[in-house]
């Protein structure tokens, strides 16, 4: 297999380190129910809440999917809920407090897994590296 038809390997074998990286971090770190899946709330909830939709769509999953995902994280205590004062058909999402403690470990967890990658790298590297991946997602 030429080295062109593997960036799609590379790439999910680093998307699945940074993954179980995160996941063995937040159990150390007394948050073991969290799992991999539950990333997509985090990632993507805005600091003056979402909606199902958003979420949703931002994660590029069904609404079905991440309901599952919402309804978990409220009842583990990490999300709270409050009626849309936009459409008062709609429910926003919030993080809790224990959901912003999640969020501040699970960033500086994510950061750290940054600088081993530019350790590995080196720094020019690294720069590079991200500037690249920035540039492809955009």
């Amino acid at each position: 297999m030429d080295e062109q038809a593997q960036i799609g390997r590379y790439l999910k074998n680093l998307l699945d380190e940074l993954a179980i990286n995160l996941s063995i971090e937040l159990t150390v770190a007394g948050f073991a129910e969290i799992k991999p899946s539950h990333a997509n709330i985090f990632q993507h909830i805005g600091p003056d809440g979402s909606r199902i939709t958003e979420l949703a769509l931002h994660a590029r999953i069904t609404k079905q999917s991440i309901s599952a995902l919402v309804y978990q994280l409220e009842t583990w205590g990490y999300l709270k809920r409050s009626a849309d004062s936009r459409d008062k058909r709609g429910v926003l999402f919030f993080l809790t407090e224990k959901g912003e403690l999640l969020q501040q470990i699970r960033v500086q967890i994510n950061a750290d897994f940054e600088r081993r990658l530019e350790s590995k790298l080196g720094i020019n590297n690294y720069q590079r590296f991200k500037e690249s991946l920035q540039k492809l997602n955009k």
